[in-house]
């Protein structure tokens, strides 16, 4: 594939919802490690916001840039397949085309069968005092001070402006402008306290 496709496929995966490693996408794609940092320079230059989890079990993902395609099922692509094999044996004229067809549609369906282990959510699925008060403060669009328990197990004091809060891998989280950082963080409930005012 080029590099428009390449970034675009990149951008499909991407859109499942699901988290990413550079190498991962380097290994769906076929293209070196280097070139999926590119990719991603290149599709936030273009207004594609992409997060990025750090640490060991981190990499990329979208929040809420979901697309929606048409889908197959196994059955129909089984169907599509067996319609390529008597094309190709009987020198279809346009087989190439009808492969390259072939292969949209069964990355497609790749995608789809992998959404979404990662979701937003907005209800009260979590009874802690954590998430009334980060709920409410997205309500009214205000800031908040907590505590927040770093790498080094130790408790740091942020200001911060709550802006959603998302459930992934059975973990609650919340995406917050931090004034500390001066940058978009994600913080993690079970590592957070209230500060008592």
């Amino acid at each position: 594939m080029g590099k428009i496709s390449n970034a675009i496929q990149m951008l499909n995966y991407l859109n499942t919802g699901n988290k990413y490693t550079v190498k991962e996408l380097s290994q769906k794609l076929g293209i070196t490690e280097r070139m999926v940092r590119y990719y991603k320079q290149e599709l936030e230059e273009s207004g594609i916001p992409i997060e990025t989890f750090m640490g060991p079990n981190g990499g990329y993902f979208i929040i809420n840039k979901q697309n929606q395609y048409n889908q197959f099922n196994k059955y129909d692509i089984q169907i599509l397949e067996s319609i390529y094999e008597i094309l190709k044996d009987n020198d279809y004229l346009y087989i190439d085309k009808y492969k390259k067809l072939l292969d949209k549609i069964k990355t497609t369906n790749d995608i789809n069968e992998e959404k979404s282990k990662y979701f937003f959510t907005n209800k009260i699925e979590d009874n802690s005092k954590v998430y009334f008060i980060l709920n409410e403060a997205i309500v009214n669009n205000s800031k908040i001070t907590i505590l927040y328990r770093n790498l080094n197990q130790e408790w740091q004091e942020r200001n911060i402006h709550p802006i959603q809060i998302f459930k992934f891998d059975n973990r609650f989280y919340v995406t917050a402008y931090c004034e500390l950082r001066n940058d978009i963080r994600h913080f993690e409930f079970n590592r957070i306290k209230i500060k008592e005012k």
